[in-house]
């Protein structure tokens, strides 16, 4: 296919800058040449599309409407190729992610992996903890980490990252020297988030609930603190208590076992037109993949009247 031959693109340049800054002076400035060079160049362009772009009267040059109308579109046309260029220049160096995570999420895992995903993957990200249904323009954010216990509007994009499984943990302490049902009868921290957590838990792993203390606090990772210092058992998140029971500070006598949700990464846009959405999601996916292998199962354990516990 053939194409139409185009004005010389320094005319246009020269034409476009003239109608901006309304002098040839000021366009002269701006492009580094002679006030008859800009001058010359807006008259070869004329010559070119065969028409006047300007009215000529004594006091000066103002644009005529075909001209306005030529200089609007020479002004987004430049605009546009400006960003090509520097989009182009930027290609080999990506740039900040800004994701909306769970805050205890956030904390307990998240912040901690970022040297890792760095390392893994050359992404820089910007964490900010929040919680359920997000608005992606109002917060400007590119990806959102959520568990689906909500309803997720249908014109987002959902990336899989990992099913949720939660299980009780405590502190070494409280742990030493006590029998694995013996859990059931400490103090049970609970949190306002998830105020329905340990009667799933019981339900779903059949183990009998015993009369005991209850604590409630406003967020799970202030539930996961108490743990930690002493004040009973929590129902965690395996997400969330995998790195406390790496470094010791936890332990979990049951094994996790899944809650019937899962994580998923959120996106306004499609995952496959952002290479960094992409690598983030599939990244964050595998290490979650990891922590559930090592910690979620089926835990065949009984309690002393030989019912599962």
């Amino acid at each position: 296919m053939s194409r139409l031959r185009l004005p010389s693109l320094n005319a246009l340049r020269a034409f476009e800058a003239a109608a901006r800054h309304v002098t040839l002076a000021r366009a002269a400035e701006e492009l580094h040449v002679t006030h008859g060079a800009v001058s010359r160049q807006i008259r070869l362009l004329e010559e070119e599309l065969g028409e006047t772009l300007f009215l000529r009267d004594g006091r000066g040059k103002a644009l005529n409407p075909r001209g306005h109308l030529l200089a609007g579109r020479l002004h987004e046309i430049f605009a546009d190729l400006a960003q090509a260029i520097d989009d182009f220049r930027q290609d080999d160096v990506m740039q900040p992610l800004s994701i909306s995570c769970e805050p205890t999420l956030c904390l307990k895992m998240l912040i901690r992996d970022l040297g890792a995903l760095k390392r893994e993957t050359g992404l820089d990200v910007k964490l900010f903890a929040a919680g359920g249904p997000v608005d992606f323009a109002r917060d400007r954010i590119d990806l959102a980490i959520r568990r689906d216990d909500f309803p997720i509007p249908n014109d987002l994009y959902v990336h899989p990252l990992a099913d949720e499984a939660t299980g009780p943990v405590l502190s070494p302490r409280m742990a030493d020297d006590r029998p694995v049902s013996d859990f059931r009868r400490l103090p049970q921290l609970h949190s306002m988030t998830r105020p329905d957590a340990w009667r799933d838990w019981f339900r779903r792993t059949g183990v009998r609930p015993v009369r005991a203390k209850r604590e409630i606090f406003e967020h799970f990772y202030l539930a996961l603190e108490a743990a930690q210092a002493g004040h009973g058992v929590a129902l965690a998140s395996v997400y969330m208590a995998a790195g406390d029971i790496a470094a010791g500070l936890l332990v979990a006598p049951r094994r996790f076992v899944p809650d019937g949700t899962r994580y998923v990464c959120l996106s306004r846009e499609p995952f496959d037109r952002d290479p960094r959405r992409r690598l983030f999601a599939s990244w964050l996916a595998r290490r979650m993949e990891r922590l559930s292998r090592a910690f979620v199962g089926d835990d065949s354990e009984r309690d002393d009247s030989g019912a599962r516990s």
